[in-house]
């Protein structure tokens, strides 16, 4: 994905005129990692705009006991660590590349605010999209605190928008999403399987009664 191609993926910059995304193009820089290398870390300062052109990122957060709740899988067109960029203060997460490579364009904070300023239209979009990642965060915290693990893992495994497919991350990665751990995503899958929901075949899942899942899902 080109960088111009995956700035106007990111929801605050879909509207922006063409001459503040043009600043934005000569302003940045692009930052290439290898799988399980680290962007930033949590309470590091900001680093700006950043948004992915290639591989992917994941987004988490440890507990006092060092789990980890994974909060975003961030693939190419998505931007990376909103808070910070507009509040100024430090990271509140981690993140670390998935592929390799994952490339990132990077716009330096100091940079960002210049456009800003010339461009307050961007102002607008920013609001609108910390205004999404509050009401996706809120959901997550809902599920967290009202939903099962087997409620968590049935809206994971349909967020997958296709009844046959093989799962894209390890089960430990799963669990690190739905606020768990690895033995219980395996004994969940097969208890959904033999309730007939689902068949399991190595890696690969088909979803036999999506309507059942649905279910699930909503903690019913």
């Amino acid at each position: 994905m080109t960088r111009e191609e995956a700035l106007r993926r990111v929801v605050f910059l879909r509207d922006t005129p063409e001459a503040a995304v043009a600043a934005l193009l000569v302003a940045g820089t692009v930052q290439t990692l290898s799988e399980g290398e680290v962007l930033f870390f949590e309470s590091e300062p900001s680093h700006g705009l950043l948004v992915v052109l290639e591989g992917a990122l994941k987004e988490s957060k440890n507990d006092a006991r060092g789990r980890e709740l994974i909060l975003a899988i961030h693939k190419p067109g998505a931007s990376v660590a909103e808070l910070p960029l507009f509040d100024g203060g430090n990271h509140p997460t981690q993140a670390v590349a998935l592929a390799t490579p994952t490339r990132v364009f990077r716009v330096a904070r100091p940079a960002f605010d210049a456009v800003l300023e010339r461009h307050p239209t961007l102002a607008r979009g920013a609001l609108r999209a910390l205004a999404i990642q509050q009401r996706k965060l809120l959901e997550m915290l809902k599920a967290q605190a009202l939903h099962t693990v087997r409620s968590r893992l049935a809206a994971y495994l349909l967020a997958q928008d296709t009844p046959s497919f093989t799962l894209p991350e390890t089960n430990e990665s799963i669990a690190a999403q739905v606020g768990t751990v690895r033995e219980v995503i395996s004994r969940t899958l097969h208890q959904l399987a033999d309730l007939g929901h689902l068949t399991l075949a190595g890696r690969t899942i088909t979803l036999l009664d999506r309507a059942a899942l649905e279910k699930i899902s909503d903690g019913q």
